[in-house]
C-alpha cells in the first residue's frame, strides 16, 4: 500500500475510524483476523512490531508501525491503551 501516509502511534488518538468494514470479502476478513492474532503473539512474546494499514472515516488510508498487545473481533489494543476498530484495518505487514 504505497499510497498510505505513515503516522506516529501517538497521533492515533486524533483519528476518526470508519464504522463499516473496509474488507467486503469474507476470506480477507478471516485472513485479517489470523494476521492480527499472529501480530498479537509477536507483540506479547517478542515485543515485535508490525506495519498496520487502516482507513479513516474520511476515507484516507494511513499506516502505523506498532506493537499489538491484544486483538479480537471488535478492537485491537496497542501499547498505551489505544484501541482501533478491527473493521477499519485493511492489511498487516510483518
Amino acid at each position: 500500500m504505497s499510497s498510505a501516509l505513515e503516522i506516529a502511534k501517538e497521533k492515533l488518538g486524533e483519528i476518526h475510524f470508519t464504522k463499516d468494514d473496509v474488507l467486503s470479502d469474507p476470506a480477507k476478513r478471516r485472513l485479517r483476523n489470523i494476521y492480527l492474532k499472529k501480530a498479537e503473539l509477536l507483540g506479547n512474546g517478542y515485543k515485535g512490531k508490525v506495519k498496520m494499514f487502516f482507513k479513516t472515516l474520511e476515507g484516507n488510508v494511513l499506516c502505523v508501525e506498532t506493537t499489538i498487545w491484544e486483538a479480537n473481533e471488535e478492537y485491537i489494543t496497542l501499547k498505551g491503551g489505544i484501541n482501533i476498530p478491527t473493521k477499519s484495518i485493511l492489511e498487516i505487514e510483518f
